[in-house]
């Protein structure tokens, strides 16, 4: 990674709060550690408001169309999405139901349709990166068992990496509907082959100016020229600054920085338990990790859990003088914040994770040797230069 990818980010999110995106400063994995490497909303970013020149962090919030793809993928929940949030999103698409069937479209496809298909019986989103595994999963744990993700022509959208972030999403969807044997299915398409077109609409004529809409390039018609209309939508620079002051974190009593599980993750472990007992005794997905720390290497500074946005890791002293680290893999949204810090490049985090630990709330319990030197010491510097010279040092 480049020295310029390690500055600070303190601050550069700032323009981006608005009714569309909420910034959570403080939850950033970066922003609490510039040496964490997470810029998943950079890689993410489908119009360019979020992005990395030269290895440096850039965000231009006149590029935001508002499709919450950002907020998929931040793994702390530093970015949420505003309009709609999950639970409006959540409410559409059950407002939308056929049955056992939710269809869910992008804002370009549902131009496409205009005046040929019946819009509240689909939801409607600005690009399908705003979907997400929680929202699927409590879809199913509803019984909605036939999901249809619709995109327009994503060669011609200006939001066309959105779709990257929804085939990842339906991925990981896949496989927890396979481990808990649920019978539910999600399905991606793409132009005239989604199923809103071939059920929805009958009239040829209609699919012929269909067929010239997907073959005029353009920019994708957001949800949120809509909301500009309205006075909804992003606010302007001079609103913007006056919203700059966000709070960062503070160390507390024990030593960490403060901890915040994402509703996302609770929302969707209570939908994974609605569906019973999982049929496979591990999983793996971009969801959850679990961190393996090497004995042989750490050096006991427990600099995983100062810094763990979520408490995944935490510290221990026990009575009887033992003390180290718990890793709860419930609580990891593999971040990768323990393992970029580690300044020993101890631990490991496993892509691998046993279904029970996620269930049950099961830990892991490293116990550490402890440090010759404290590291809340006044005298933390001298008295570790004197035991690496194994020598004496006078401190005037």
């Amino acid at each position: 990674m480049s020295t310029a990818s390690k500055k600070s980010i303190v601050g550069k999110f700032s323009d981006l709060d608005s009714t569309s995106i909420a910034v959570n400063q403080a939850r950033c994995a970066k922003v609490r550690n510039r040496n964490v490497e997470c810029l998943k909303c950079a890689q993410a970013c489908t119009s360019g408001c979020i992005s990395l020149v030269d290895g440096e962090l850039v965000v231009d919030s006149s590029k935001c169309v508002g499709c919450g793809t950002c907020a998929t993928v931040c793994p702390t929940c530093a970015l949420e999405a505003r309009n709609p949030s999950d639970a409006e999103l959540l409410n559409a698409c059950l407002a939308a139901r056929c049955g056992d069937s939710v269809e869910i479209c992008c804002s370009q496809l549902a131009a496409a349709l205009d005046g040929f298909i019946d819009k509240e019986k689909h939801a409607q989103v600005v690009c399908l990166g705003r979907v997400d595994e929680t929202l699927i999963c409590e879809l199913a744990a509803r019984g909605v068992n036939d999901i249809h993700l619709g995109c327009g022509d994503c060669s011609a959208c200006a939001q066309r990496f959105g779709k990257q972030t929804a085939e990842t999403v339906a991925k990981t969807a896949e496989e927890l509907f396979r481990v808990w044997n649920v019978p539910a299915k999600l399905s991606i398409k793409e132009g005239a082959s989604t199923k809103i077109l071939q059920e929805s609409v009958t009239d040829e004529n209609a699919h012929e100016r269909i067929a010239r809409f997907f073959s005029e390039p353009k920019a994708c018609a957001t949800l949120e020229s809509a909301k500009n209309e309205k006075g909804q939508g992003p606010r302007d620079s001079s609103e913007a600054k006056q919203h700059q002051a966000f709070p960062l974190p503070h160390v507390m009593k024990d030593g960490t920085l403060p901890h915040f599980v994402p509703d996302r993750r609770e929302r969707l472990l209570n939908a994974l338990s609605s569906f019973g007992s999982a049929h496979e005794p591990s999983l793996s997905t971009r969801l959850w990790g679990c961190v393996v720390i090497d004995g042989t290497k750490c050096s006991s500074c427990r600099m995983c859990a100062t810094f763990c946005p979520t408490g995944a890791i935490r510290k221990f002293d026990a009575e009887d003088g033992t003390m180290g680290v718990t890793h709860r893999p419930e609580d990891c949204v593999k971040c990768g914040s323990c393992r970029d810090i580690c300044p020993e490049e101890a631990i490991l985090i496993l892509d691998e994770v046993k279904t029970s630990y996620l269930m049950d709330g099961k830990s892991h319990r490293y116990t550490m040797n402890p440090r010759p030197v404290k590291l809340d010491d006044p005298h933390q510097i001298l008295n570790t230069m004197k035991d690496k010279i194994e020598g004496n040092l006078y401190e005037r």
